[in-house]
This record gives C-alpha cells, structure tokens and sequence, in this order.
C-alpha cells in the first residue's frame, strides 16, 4: 500500500528530476507546492525577478541555494518549454 502512494505521488510531481530538484523543493515548496511555480514559463530574469520576490516575502537559503533554483527553473520551465 505504501508503495503505490508513493508511485502515485511520484506521478503527480511536475518536477523533473534533475540536479538541483532537491533544493527547489527545499527552498520553494515551504510555502507553496510545485504546481505553483512548474506552470510557469519564465526566461532566466524572469526566474531571477520571481525568486528575488520569493526573498523578500520570507524565502531563506543561501545566495548558492537560489541560484541552483534560478538555474534549475530557467531550464525546465523557461519560456522556450
């Protein structure tokens, strides 16, 4: 039983996995969930715009931490996607 919620959740995840999935779900997904952000497609100043935004509502990580999300945003959910 456990193991198909967690193949059901893993189908509903619009993450794709990649490097820096991990951080965007430990920096992003504290106050909202990916289907937030995932709909949205965003060059890398518009990632960049929307996370200095998250920042000054209250996101917290380190100056590495948003950057690995700017990237990992821009490459899965860019404006060409």
């Amino acid at each position: 039983m456990l193991a198909l919620a967690g193949m059901l959740a893993a189908q509903d995840d619009p993450l794709p996995e990649a490097e820096g999935k991990k951080v965007v779900q430990k920096i992003c997904n504290n106050c909202h969930g990916p289907e937030d952000y995932a709909k949205r497609h965003l060059d890398k100043e518009g990632w960049e715009t929307v996370v200095s935004d998250m920042i000054l509502n209250g996101a917290t990580g380190t100056d590495q931490e948003f950057d690995i999300v700017v990237a990992y945003l821009t490459k899965h959910f860019g404006k060409d996607m």
